[in-house]
């Protein structure tokens, strides 16, 4: 698939001292560790909080908070417990809420394979968001240890997690000063799996009546009578579809397994086949040297959306790889400030404020951000029935290649930049509603190896 390039986007880039004053007013963060470290101090930007913690906004009827206020001061941060006092594990998240705020709250979900990550890897994406206004709220999740059999099967204790965080916050929405309607979640590499299937499951009725592995069960893990409604989705670099790294320990069998519980959990898994219950637009971004099985799915997760007429953009960066958008513990790549501003554009797309405030008031640091463009290509076996259509001709992108795990994590560094890097983009208007045609050629069904070469 062929993928038509933009000019950079050169007018979001203003003058890299004015960079500098951007990121200045929140340097003083340090991040909070997954261990319970306090929170986050300094991190929102500076400015007064109109009523309802937007300023200039038309107040909007609300509905009464039901959780207790978690007392978190605009310009200020706090560590929450997010998970109802039921929860098998109380799970925690870093809330944060800048003086000069928006009326809207980011829910920040980090990578790891499911087996690693930390909140803490998300603080630049928190501290670039917060300096715009937006609220973050950057949480934890219920991990595994790979290769442990009692620790099987795994799924939906994350996803469960992830609807708690989002119900959490609708329950607090008036103290913090958000809309309850407002609540975007941006997920990082298996973040983004797991935030992708919150998206298409709002109030889903077989999550909430789980009951499954581990002892654990939908009613104890989510709060009563709140929506888990995710309003708009951000996804970073991964598939969409259930495929993951350990994932026969994560859905208890094989896609193929004998055990109907077990086909029913990959079943769910599956986004895209899910996708028409979404009722929010979605962003997905993935770095075109990325495994090109990201580029597929997320173009079918997309094509889908416009089929029922929500707003679906897809954003290739080009140069980028795994995880383009890491720079160091307090700063975004280079690439990773050109995909802040496709989602600060997005952001203020979806959900203007009254009276009219710019997606983007700061300018994209080039000056101070590392050059890193990411990690090699993590890749593993794909699901074998697929719910979505190959393109004709087979993947788009580069070839599929095995990375073992001792060499995911390198950085590659590049030379520094003097432009902003270029990205490839989908357009950003709602097309007509889109009748899949069959592929003139049979689907390509290779998967990469599940062992190194």
């Amino acid at each position: 698939m062929h993928r038509p390039r933009l000019v950079p986007l050169l007018g979001a880039i203003a003058a890299a001292v004015a960079a500098v004053a951007a990121v200045a007013a929140v340097a003083a963060c340090t991040p909070a560790a997954r261990d319970g470290a306090g929170p986050t101090a300094g991190l929102a930007a500076a400015g007064p909080a109109g009523p309802g913690g937007a300023p200039g906004t038309t107040p909007r009827p609300t509905v009464p908070d039901v959780l207790p206020d978690p007392h978190v001061a605009p310009g200020a941060c706090a560590l929450v417990t997010y998970t109802p006092p039921t929860a098998k594990e109380p799970q925690q998240g870093e809330l944060c809420r800048p003086r000069d705020q928006r009326d809207v709250a980011v829910v920040l979900v980090h990578g790891g394979s499911g087996v690693g990550g930390d909140r803490a890897t998300l603080l630049p994406w928190a501290r670039r968001l917060a300096a715009e206004g937006y609220v973050t709220f950057t949480v934890d999740y219920h991990l595994f240890k790979a290769g442990y059999s009692t620790q099987s099967p795994v799924f939906p204790w994350p996803e469960l997690n992830l609807k708690a965080a989002v119900q959490y916050l609708r329950g607090v929405g008036n103290a913090v000063g958000i809309a309850k309607e407002r609540i975007a979640v941006q997920g990082h590499s298996a973040g983004a799996r797991i935030g992708a299937e919150a998206f298409v499951s709002p109030d889903d009725p077989w999550y909430a009546g789980y009951v499954g592995g581990g002892n654990v069960t939908g009613e104890a893990e989510r709060w009563p009578a709140l929506s888990d409604r995710v309003d708009a989705f951000i996804g970073f670099y991964h598939p969409y579809d259930g495929t993951m790294q350990y994932a026969e320990q994560y859905y208890g069998g094989g896609e193929q397994s004998a055990d109907a519980k077990v086909r029913e959990r990959w079943a769910r898994a599956d986004s895209i086949s899910h996708a028409t219950s979404a009722s929010g637009p979605a962003l997905f971004l993935s770095g075109e040297r990325d495994w090109a099985e990201i580029l597929v799915q997320q173009d079918a997760f997309a094509t889908i959306l416009r089929a029922k007429g929500l707003v679906a953009r897809t954003v290739s960066v080009a140069g980028g790889g795994h995880g383009f958008d890491e720079g160091s513990p307090t700063t975004l790549s280079q690439l990773g400030e050109q995909a802040l501003a496709e989602v600060l554009t997005f952001l203020g797309e979806r959900f203007p404020q009254v009276p009219a405030r710019p997606a983007q008031h700061g300018p994209v640091d080039l000056a101070l951000a590392p050059g890193s463009t990411g990690q090699p290509t993590p890749t593993y076996g794909v699901r074998r029935d697929r719910s979505y259509p190959v393109p004709a001709g087979g993947r788009t992108g580069p070839s599929p290649s095995y990375v073992t795990p001792t060499t995911i994590g390198a950085t590659t560094t590049a030379a520094p930049l003097t432009t902003a890097p270029a990205v490839t983009t989908r357009p950003t208007t709602t097309p007509p509603t889109v009748t899949s045609v069959p592929p003139t050629t049979a689907p390509v069904t290779t998967v990469p190896p599940t062992t190194a070469p």
